[in-house]
């Protein structure tokens, strides 16, 4: 393989991986001014945003930890603080005391839906200058991309 040329899909992959990376860094850096004096964090955000998409669900500690692929201790740390704000709920397992059930509250959907207002102008200068057919043609393929990697996820 060492000196062999890439073929031109295999450029194109290698240059979308690219992109990729500095589209992370710089949403990354973008999102932690945009989170500067607002009511959470951006990792306390993200994680508050995940329940939003089945309130009704319960998660544990142990499942979001493997969702949002952080370790244990540092999602504890986050969801204690957003109980303790009461954005979630906490419910001890009947069985076992040590499992705790957690769920978004009713302050928490508002907080979550009044950041995401709050963030629309910069979201929206962002992309102001595409047309909706390039909007939508990017979002059906940011969801493409989205679900092959969250089906392939690496142990």
């Amino acid at each position: 393989m060492a000196g062999e040329k890439l073929n031109q899909r295999e450029q194109t992959q290698v240059r979308m991986t690219v992109l990729l990376s500095i589209i992370q860094q710089l949403m990354t850096t973008r999102q932690n001014r945009q989170f500067e004096g607002k009511e959470l964090t951006l990792p306390q955000f993200g994680l508050l945003n995940h329940f939003t998409h089945e309130p009704d669900r319960s998660w544990t500690i142990t499942d979001l930890a493997d969702v949002m692929e952080m370790n244990q201790p540092g999602i504890t740390k986050i969801v204690t603080m957003l109980v303790n704000r009461k954005l979630l709920s906490s419910t001890q397992d009947a069985l076992d005391k040590r499992k705790r059930y957690l769920k978004i509250t009713t302050q928490g959907l508002e907080l979550c839906n009044d950041t995401f207002k709050s963030l629309l102008p910069e979201i929206s200068d962002v992309f102001g200058e595409w047309d909706d057919a390039s909007l939508n043609q990017f979002h059906q393929q940011l969801e493409k991309l989205t679900g092959w990697l969250d089906a392939n996820r690496i142990a």
